[in-house]
């Protein structure tokens, strides 16, 4: 991949999820450090109130990803690409088999249009036997980034703490809400959570670093903790009086909701 004096990749970066919570941080932070950002969306009026998407280093393309001619012409000419697009575990046992397929049609197009390399965020957990069907899923796609044989720098992440983050608007949601919870045992899973600016530090410091080109990394916070705990530092945070967390040995879908 060619630089430029100060370590800017030549060619605009590709965003495939640039609505998303990450992607819609990661465009503007980019556009700070001096690159020209190609933001590939299904709907480009989701960035009309987006103040940065209107730049002159900023181009939105309207952008199918089953669409393996369409995408690769989306991305002919950049240097790298980010693909933060992944579903959340749905109803429907066929999102895995569509996440597979987006990914490796994207891995494909990338291989086509010339992109010199592919940066993914998954998931932070054990590997092996016994994964959920969620990370499982996300350890699927990053195979299926690279079948067309573009280089895949993977960065694997647990909870993003921020506003507007999934999972800490729910946490935080049950936390303001609920005094006493009653739960299933995946409260007291450990996990690593991490703030969203220094995941957005990694994704954009990769780019200038050519040794993390392929490579794999787990990136979290300082602390480990269960989501019990989690919940009650967020309860002090907040001001709220201590919350009452009564998990049950069970992992019940229907329990969580």
């Amino acid at each position: 991949m060619a630089w430029d004096a100060v370590g800017i990749t030549k060619g605009p970066i590709a965003i495939a999820g640039a609505t998303g919570y990450v992607g819609g941080r990661l465009a503007p932070r980019l556009l700070e450090l001096g690159y020209a950002v190609r933001c590939l969306v299904r709907s480009p009026a989701k960035l009309a109130d987006r103040h940065w998407a209107k730049g002159p280093h900023v181009e939105v393309m309207r952008s199918d990803l089953t669409d393996l001619a369409g995408l690769t012409e989306s991305l002919r000419g950049c240097s790298a690409a980010f693909y933060l697009v992944h579903s959340m575990v749905s109803a429907s046992a066929e999102y895995a088999q569509q996440d597979r397929r987006l990914a490796e049609t994207f891995g494909e197009a990338c291989a086509a249009a010339g992109v010199e390399r592919i940066l993914y965020l998954g998931g932070l957990g054990e590997t092996g036997a016994g994964l959920s069907e969620h990370l499982q899923s996300r350890r699927e796609v990053e195979g299926a980034l690279g079948a067309g044989g573009v280089p895949v720098t993977v960065f694997r992440a647990a909870m993003i703490i921020g506003s507007g983050s999934a999972s800490f608007e729910i946490l935080r949601y049950l936390v303001e809400r609920l005094p006493v919870m009653v739960t299933p045992k995946w409260v007291a899973t450990h996990c690593q959570p991490i703030a969203i600016r220094n995941v957005i530090g990694y994704l954009t410091g990769a780019l200038a670093v050519p040794e993390t080109i392929g490579g794999v990394f787990d990136i979290g916070g300082p602390e480990v903790l269960t989501y019990r705990e989690l919940m009650r530092a967020m309860a002090e945070s907040l001001g709220l009086p201590r919350r009452h967390v009564i998990p049950l040995p069970i992992l019940s879908p229907r329990l969580s909701s």
